[in-house]
């Protein structure tokens, strides 16, 4: 497990200050990992913990995080796609989106369109833990939505 979170790790660039949002469903499987980057990079996480949709509901300023990482929290939601859109605008411009999900929920070409269609690029499915997938996608400027 050790060696999984290791590479988990590898998908955050090292930025000095770096701010990440990470809102989870007591899923508990990347904390250490998320630490261990927050301390690297003198950085802040901001955790919010899951409890229903409104919870995942920011009130975050346009371009606040490089990194919003979701803990098994979208099939949980009826309205992804609004949950989505919030999370876009959280993120800075060329910020990136992580999203775990069980595999077992059978989700990950809705996913993969659903992050497309609101804007992000190179949406992306990772398989490395053996019960979760690793989604991620990125914000780029004025390629889509722009904010």
């Amino acid at each position: 497990m050790l060696q999984k979170l290791n590479l988990f790790k590898e998908l955050f660039s090292p930025y000095i200050n770096i701010s990440i949002l990470h809102i989870d469903n007591s899923l508990n499987l990347i904390d250490s990992a998320l630490e261990e980057v927050r301390t690297q990079n003198e950085g802040n996480i901001k955790y919010i913990s899951f409890i229903d949709e409104d919870s995942a509901k920011l009130k975050a300023t346009s371009r606040e995080f490089e990194y919003v990482v979701l803990g098994d929290i979208l099939s949980f939601c009826k309205n992804q796609e609004t949950i989505l859109k919030l999370m876009y605008k959280a993120l800075e411009n060329s910020g990136n989106i992580i999203i775990l999900e069980k595999i077992s929920n059978d989700n990950k070409y809705e996913l993969l369109d659903l992050l497309e269609n609101i804007g992000f690029q190179a949406p992306n499915c990772i398989e490395l833990f053996d019960d979760f997938y690793i989604f991620t996608a990125k914000k780029m400027h004025h390629w889509d939505n722009g904010l």
